[in-house]
């Protein structure tokens, strides 16, 4: 369960963060490293409303309202994983400038939807082909979650 729930949040995060991206038009982004602080900075406040949530909502559905061992640990796994993805996102815009560190941020956060995909199926004891298969159309649902995101407003 714990995995579950650090994937779950490291592919929300992944979405937000992709929509995040691609919305604002690349000559109106900050210099990277002040995107680095904003990418952090974004990814800690949804984690922190999400972590906030979850604790209001396990206490509610809870005996007695408590907060219980297993329910913390969920939400450390939570924690984890959209730290995860925001690290990565947040890393080529240390390592690399400008553009390069765009589309290397915008591939990486890509991939984890597909690689997700591709997981799926081959869990499930498909073929190669049938997976890599199911990894692109998981990619192109989460750029359609993506762009009617982006569409709906931010």
């Amino acid at each position: 369960m714990l995995v579950r729930e650090f994937l779950a949040s490291a592919l929300y995060l992944t979405l937000v963060l992709l929509a995040a991206l691609v919305a604002v038009p690349v000559d109106r982004l900050p210099p990277d490293q002040r995107l680095v602080w904003v990418i952090l900075g974004t990814s800690l406040g949804l984690l922190l409303a999400h972590w906030f949530a979850f604790r209001l909502a396990t206490r509610i559905t809870t005996e007695q309202g408590l907060w219980s061992p297993s329910a913390a640990q969920e939400a450390g796994a939570q924690l984890a994983g959209g730290l995860c993805v925001a690290l990565l996102a947040a890393a080529p815009f240390v390592l690399l400038d400008g553009s390069a560190a765009l589309w290397t941020s915008l591939l990486l956060l890509a991939a984890l939807p597909a690689v997700a995909g591709l997981l799926v199926a081959r869990l499930g004891g498909r073929t190669w082909a049938f997976a890599v298969t199911t990894g692109a159309v998981t990619l192109v649902v989460a750029l359609a979650v993506v762009v009617l995101k982006n569409y709906l407003g931010h």
